[in-house]
C-alpha cells in the first residue's frame, strides 16, 4: 500500500473537488491511502461523501489585493498576483508546503492547479502528476524568447511580449532567490515548475482547451456531474432552458428577460438564499437552488446558461446543445471564445443592462444549434471512459 497526496491550491468552488473524486477513488480502489490537502474545507464533504481519506487544510496565499482581469496577462502575473507577491511569502509557503509533503510522505502526488505546491516539490523525488481542464496547465513555450504562459486574449506584439519576459525574469529571480535559501537548485526557467512533472492528466478535449489544441497533451475528455435532481420544468409550449449559475450583478434583468421571452426557464442559482428561491413568481422562470441531474438536462433542454465553467460547458457540448455564456472569471472567459469562435455559443458580461437580443439569438438562430452539433460530433471520439482508463494506469505506475 502507497500513500497518494493530492493538493488543491488555486481556485474555488466545487470543480477541483469534482476533478479530484475519481482519481481518489480509483487510488483506493487499489488498496492506497489517500490524503488531501484542500484549499476550501466546507464542500469536501458534500463531493466526497464517507470515502476513507485523511484531510488536511492546504497552504494558500491569502488577503488578495483584488485585480481586474486586464492585469493578468500571462501566467506569470497570475503567480505573482494570486500565489505570492515576493521572496518572503513564497519562502514561507513553500516551507509550508514542505512540511506538509515531510508530515505525509507520499510516495505520489497528484497537483491540481498548485502552482506553489510545485515550486515546493522541486527537490522531492516522488512522483508528481498534475490533471486540470487545459487552464490549469500552462502551454510549453515553443523556444526561449516566448513568455511564460501568455494567455488567450493576450495582444501578441512585441511591446506586449517584451514586458511579458521582463516580468518572466523578474519571477524567475524571486524563485530562485528562494530556492537558494533552502538550498535547493535554481531554476533555468519557469517552464521548469512544469517540467519536472511525471504524468499529466488533461481532462478536456482539444476543441474546448483555453489555450487551443496542444500537439504535446494527451485529452482524456471530462466526466459529467453526477447525482441532483431530476429538472422540474415549468409548464408551457416553450423551449426548455437551463442556467447553472451563481448570484451576478444583472441576474434580475436576465430574470425578468426570460420572462418575457417566451421560454421556460430552469435556473439553478447554487448560492441563492431559499427565501429569495421561494420568494419569486410562479411563472415560465422555476428556480433552485439545489443541484439539478446534469446527464438529465443535457437529454432534454434545447439550449442552456452558465457561466462558462468547464463541467458544465463541456457537458453540455457533448449533448450538442448551444449555449449562453456569462463568464465571471479569465478562465471562463477563454473557454467561452473558444465557443464563441466555433459559433455554437453566444457570450454576455454579467453587468450589462439586458439580455433580450442574446436570448433572441439563442431562440431564434439555427446557426447556433447546427455549430453546437457539429461541435459535439468533434468531441465525440474521445470517450471519457477510455480517460478514466488513462488515470487508473498513471495511478499504478506512480503507486506501484
Amino acid at each position: 500500500m502507497a500513500r497518494l497526496l493530492c493538493v488543491w491550491e488555486q481556485g474555488g468552488q466545487l470543480g477541483h473537488l469534482n476533478r479530484l473524486k475519481r482519481p481518489i477513488e480509483l487510488a483506493l480502489q487499489m488498496g492506497h491511502e489517500v490524503f488531501l490537502a484542500a484549499r476550501e474545507l466546507r464542500n469536501v464533504k458534500a463531493v466526497m461523501g464517507d470515502l476513507p481519506i485523511t484531510i488536511l487544510q492546504s497552504p494558500f496565499k491569502q488577503n488578495l489585493d483584488n485585480a481586474g482581469a486586464d492585469q493578468y496577462l500571462s501566467y506569470t502575473h497570475m503567480l505573482t498576483r494570486q500565489c505570492f507577491s515576493d521572496a518572503d511569502e513564497l519562502d514561507a509557503l513553500t516551507r509550508a508546503w514542505r512540511s506538509l509533503f515531510d508530515l505525509v510522505q507520499p510516495q505520489a502526488v497528484l497537483f491540481d492547479h498548485s502552482p506553489t505546491a510545485l515550486v515546493a516539490a522541486l527537490s522531492y523525488r516522488f512522483k508528481k502528476m498534475v490533471i486540470g481542464y487545459g487552464f490549469e496547465i500552462p502551454p510549453a513555450a515553443t523556444g526561449p524568447d516566448m513568455p511564460f504562459g501568455r494567455f488567450p486574449t493576450t495582444p501578441d506584439t512585441q511591446q506586449v511580449q517584451s514586458a511579458l519576459l521582463k516580468d518572466d525574469s523578474a519571477l524567475l529571480g524571486c524563485i530562485n532567490q528562494v530556492l537558494m535559501r533552502q538550498s535547493a537548485a535554481p531554476l533555468g526557467r519557469l517552464t521548469d515548475i512544469y517540467a519536472q512533472v511525471d504524468h499529466t492528466l488533461c481532462l478536456t478535449w482539444p476543441a474546448l482547451d483555453p489555450f487551443g489544441p496542444r500537439a504535446d497533451l494527451q485529452y482524456l475528455g471530462s466526466q459529467s456531474l453526477e447525482g441532483g435532481q431530476v429538472p422540474q420544468w415549468p409548464p408551457g409550449v416553450g423551449p426548455k432552458v437551463f442556467g447553472y449559475l451563481q448570484a451576478f450583478p444583472s441576474l434580475p434583468q436576465l430574470l425578468q428577460d426570460l420572462q418575457s421571452a417566451g421560454v421556460r426557464a430552469l435556473l439553478c442559482v447554487r448560492d441563492a438564499p431559499d427565501q429569495w428561491v421561494q420568494s419569486q413568481p410562479i411563472g415560465p422562470v422555476r428556480l433552485t437552488n439545489a443541484l439539478v441531474d446534469m446527464r438529465c438536462v443535457a437529454s432534454e433542454a434545447d439550449w442552456a446558461i452558465s457561466h462558462g465553467n468547464h463541467t458544465t460547458v463541456a457537458t453540455l457540448a457533448r449533448a450538442g446543445l448551444p449555449q449562453l455564456l456569462i463568464p465571471r472569471h479569465q478562465e471562463q472567459l477563454f473557454l467561452s471564445l473558444r465557443l464563441v469562435r466555433r459559433g455554437s455559443a453566444a457570450m454576455v458580461f454579467q453587468d450589462q443592462t439586458g439580455f433580450s437580443s442574446a436570448i433572441a439569438a439563442l431562440r431564434d438562430q439555427p446557426v447556433l444549434a447546427t455549430q453546437a452539433r457539429l461541435l459535439q460530433t468533434e468531441l465525440a471520439p474521445i470517450d471519457p471512459q477510455h480517460g478514466i482508463s488513462m488515470i487508473m494506469d498513471v495511478l499504478y505506475k506512480a503507486l506501484n
